[in-house]
């Protein structure tokens, strides 16, 4: 495998050195089938931490220095730095790898057997057996770290993993290719997280492996103030993200909801109780079909230029809410015959019938009517 470590470097002039000589020392004793290299994206460091970097890059020749005028924070520059090296350098592995010496060398022979032997993601693990974090660090720092993991994996629900914000990971390229880069909710320390829950998602096989974190002896820690607000931002905006087509999806069900009660009763005072429920089902699922095509799934809806689309989008869902008719009706019949009837009896049933089957649209919506509908 051809693996790049990506260092970002901002006046690191104190530490680059060391770092890069260590890398080089630990990459002898990776295996000859790997090709190991380095390459460090500077944010125009005034301090002359790339000067540094070209003169190592003479020295052993397999180091690259990528020059970053736009310094728009730790994100940005992994993000286009990793794009580097799956662009012109090839890169069948990506390491994001801290310049001033936190991440110890050491650990990464470990971590590319680890891919080799068929992860697709190694992360060095702070918090699973074997792993630790820096002893000089108070508690209270240590706290924001735990439970800034703890709350991305309840938030996110992937309490299979323990370090979510850890910044020691490899990545093989042929799963970094299929995220979206330039989409990451940060482009500061939280990018981390984002990155994380994303190859999560696409079903990369991800192994942590322990680490012992180890805090900069030399130089300016570089994390920001606002780290945690915007962790946080992260972490809920991909939960809202994901559940968003729920939460619209009940919203156009309550309005639903609200027709449908409203003409049930209406109806039920005219008419046959049964005939009364199913007209206003009818007019509710009327309702709920321009709203979740116009809104919920207006990515992929149904267009009036497409008349015959239209049409048949609306009798596919018509029929995709057969099941939710057959639950709800069941819920009134059956309930008024344990009952008895009575405004207040009639009108909770009905009201638990839409609950049910809302769960039963919901999974229609979403697998059936609008998931086969192309633009």
């Amino acid at each position: 495998m051809k693996i790049i470590i990506i260092i970002p470097t901002y006046n690191e002039k104190a530490n680059i050195a060391n770092t890069i000589d260590n890398l080089e020392t630990i990459f002898k004793k990776i295996s000859s089938k790997h090709q190991m290299s380095i390459l460090v994206i500077d944010d125009s460091s005034p301090d002359g931490t790339g000067d540094i970097v070209k003169a190592k890059g003479k020295q052993y020749g397999n180091i690259e220095l990528l020059p970053n005028k736009e310094k728009k924070g730790l994100g940005a520059a992994y993000i286009k730095a990793m794009k580097y090296a799956m662009e012109k350098l090839n890169a069948d592995v990506v390491f994001e790898y801290d310049a001033d010496g936190s991440h110890k060398p050491e650990y990464i022979p470990g971590m590319v057997e680890t891919l080799a032997k068929g992860a697709d993601v190694v992360v060095g693990s702070r918090y699973v057996p074997g792993g630790s974090m820096p002893d000089d660090w108070g508690i209270h720092r240590k706290l924001i770290s735990y439970f800034g993991n703890f709350t991305a994996r309840s938030v996110l629900w992937t309490w299979q993993y323990k370090d979510m914000t850890s910044g020691f990971r490899g990545t093989k390229t042929k799963f970094l290719k299929k995220v979206n880069l330039d989409n990451l909710l940060s482009k500061q320390f939280a990018y981390k997280i984002h990155l994380y829950y994303a190859l999560h998602k696409l079903g990369a096989k991800i192994k942590e492996y322990p680490i012992a974190f180890i805090d900069r002896s030399k130089g300016k820690s570089k994390f920001p103030r606002n780290n945690i607000i915007d962790s946080l931002r992260v972490v809920f905006t991909l939960r809202f993200k994901e559940n968003e087509k729920l939460i619209k999806v009940m919203i156009v069900g309550g309005i639903g909801t609200v027709v449908q009660m409203v003409f049930f009763n209406i109806f039920r005072l005219k008419m046959h109780l049964s005939l009364a429920q199913n007209l206003a089902i009818e007019l509710a699922i009327v309702s709920n079909f321009i709203l979740n095509n116009i809104w919920t799934f207006k990515d992929h809806k149904f267009s009036l230029k497409e008349l015959t689309k239209l049409i048949t989008g609306f009798i596919k869902f018509n029929l995709a809410s057969i099941g939710s008719i057959i639950i709800q009706n069941l819920v009134l019949l059956g309930g008024i015959k344990l009952l008895g009837r009575s405004f207040i009896i009639e009108n909770t049933l009905v009201l638990t019938g839409i609950l049910i089957g809302l769960i039963w649209n919901y999974l229609m919506y979403t697998r059936i009517v609008w998931k086969t509908h192309k633009k």
